[in-house]
C-alpha cells in the first residue's frame, strides 16, 4: 500500500478514479451522462501511469528520511505572520472578523496585497507541512505547537482551500512515515477524511451565510432521494466538489463544437503558472460550457478541450505526466525536503481534479521551494567542503 502512496503515477490512478465513485452517486440531477470517449480517455491515463509507476519504483524508489529541527522556524514563522500583518493594514479588514460582523460577501470581498499575497500563501502552505515533517521525525511538543501557529493564518483568513491542502499535505507525510499501513490505519484514515469533509461543508454554510443547510443542495439540483436521506446535508459539498468537475468537463466535451484556441493559447495560459504569463498575455476570465454557474472548476484539461479539443487534452496529460515525473526524480535526492516535496506533489496531482494545479500559481509555486532551498543546501554544502578542503591541500604541498 505505501508503494502504491509514494509514487506519484500511483497516486494519480487512484486520485482520478475517487470522482467517477463519487459522481456515481447520483445526488444532483444538473449532472449529464458521462460518455465512453470520456472513460476511454481515462482508461489510457490510468494504463500509461500504471506502466510508468512501475517503472519508477524499480528505477527511483522513494526512501523516507527523518529531519532534525530547524533552527530557524521561529524566524520564518515570525517573518510570515509580519506579512500578513502589513496585508491586514493594506486591506484594511479581517476575513474571519468580516465573517463574523456579517459583512463578509463572498463574491466581492478581496484580501491581500496582489501578487506577494500568492507568494505568501503558497509559502506559508508549504512551511506548515515541513514544519509538521520536524514534528513526526522529532516528535517534540513544541514543533507541534509551531505547526498550529503557522497553520492559524488561514483560519483567520476562512481560506478552505489552504486548509485543505495542509491537512491533506501532513497526511502524506504521516503515511511516508509509517514503515506499513495496516487495515486499522486505512480504516481511521477514511474516517478522519469523512470528519474533514464533514468540516468541510459545515464552513461552507458558515462562509455563505445561509442559515437553510439544504440552501446549497437545492440551489444545485439535489434530488429528493438525497434531500430525504439521513446523509448529513454537509456531505453535499464535497460531493459538489468532488464530483462537479467531472460534470463540467463531460458538458464542455458536449458543448464544445470547434477549438476555441491554438497550441500557443494551451501553452501559455495552461502549461506555465499564471505568475509568469500575466506579464505575457492579458488575464482575461475565461468560460466553459458550466452545468451551473457556481460550479466553476472542470478538472485540469477542461480548457484543453476548449483549445483544442481531444489533441489538446492528450497534449495536457502527457505534459503533467512528464512534469510530475521529472519533479520527482529530481526531487528525492534530497535529503531534507523530499518528503516535504513529494506530499506537496501529491496533493497537486490530487488537486488536478479540480482545476490545472500547474497554472494555478498559489499550488504550482509549493513545489518551487523544496527544489529552491535543496539547491542552496547544496551549494552551501559544497562551498563548505572546498573550504576545509583547501588548508588541508595547502598543507599537503608544504
Amino acid at each position: 500500500m505505501k508503494r502504491i502512496l509514494v509514487n506519484p503515477n500511483f497516486v494519480y490512478i487512484i486520485a482520478f478514479i475517487i470522482p467517477f465513485v463519487v459522481y456515481s452517486l447520483g445526488w444532483s440531477t444538473l449532472y449529464p451522462e458521462l460518455t465512453g470517449k470520456l472513460f476511454l480517455f481515462y482508461l489510457f491515463t490510468f494504463s500509461v501511469c500504471l506502466m510508468l509507476g512501475i517503472l519508477m519504483h524499480r528505477v527511483r524508489p522513494f526512501h523516507y528520511k527523518r529531519v532534525p529541527e530547524a533552527s530557524s522556524n521561529l524566524w520564518i514563522i515570525g517573518f510570515i505572520f509580519c506579512l500578513y500583518l502589513v496585508e491586514i493594514i493594506y486591506s484594511r479588514s479581517i476575513p474571519l472578523v468580516a465573517v463574523l460582523t456579517g459583512t463578509f460577501d463572498y463574491e466581492t470581498y478581496s484580501f491581500g496585497i496582489p501578487v506577494v499575497h500568492t507568494f505568501l500563501i503558497s509559502f506559508n502552505t508549504f512551511y506548515c507541512i515541513y514544519i509538521f515533517h520536524q514534528y513526526i521525525s522529532n516528535r517534540e511538543r513544541r514543533l507541534l505547537g509551531l505547526f498550529l501557529l503557522s497553520a492559524s493564518p488561514f483560519l483567520i483568513l476562512m481560506s478552505r482551500s489552504s486548509i485543505l491542502h495542509i491537512l491533506l499535505g501532513i497526511f502524506f507525510v504521516f503515511l511516508f512515515s509509517r514503515k506499513s499501513i495496516s487495515a486499522g490505519l486505512v480504516a481511521k484514515s477514511i474516517g478522519s477524511v469523512l470528519l474533514v469533509l464533514y468540516l468541510f461543508g459545515v464552513l461552507g454554510d458558515i462562509r455563505t451565510g445561509m442559515n437553510d443547510p439544504t440552501y446549497i443542495p437545492r440551489s444545485s439540483g439535489a434530488t429528493d432521494e438525497f434531500l430525504e436521506s439521513k446523509v448529513p446535508t454537509q456531505f453535499y459539498w464535497s460531493y459538489l466538489y468532488i464530483a462537479s468537475p467531472v460534470a463540467n468537463l463531460q458538458n464542455n466535451i458536449n458543448y464544445t463544437q470547434v477549438p476555441e484556441g491554438g497550441l500557443k493559447d494551451l501553452v501559455l495560459n495552461e502549461c506555465l503558472p499564471s505568475f509568469l504569463t500575466k506579464f505575457i498575455v492579458p488575464q482575461e476570465e475565461r468560460e466553459f460550457y458550466q452545468i451551473n454557474p457556481f460550479l466553476n472548476v472542470g478538472t485540469i484539461y477542461v480548457f484543453s478541450f476548449s483549445y483544442l479539443r481531444w489533441y489538446g487534452i492528450f497534449f495536457m496529460f502527457f505534459y503533467f505526466l512528464a512534469l510530475i515525473n521529472f519533479y520527482y526524480y529530481m526531487l528525492i535526492k534530497s535529503d531534507t525536503w523530499s518528503v516535504t516535496g513529494l506530499a506537496i506533489l501529491c496533493n497537486v496531482i490530487i488537486f488536478a481534479n479540480f482545476h490545472n494545479t500547474v497554472s494555478y500559481s498559489v499550488i504550482s509555486l509549493q513545489l518551487l521551494y523544496p527544489l529552491l532551498f535543496s539547491a542552496i543546501k547544496y551549494l552551501k554544502d559544497k562551498r563548505e567542503t572546498e573550504l576545509w578542503s583547501r588548508p588541508l591541500s595547502e598543507e599537503s604541498q608544504r
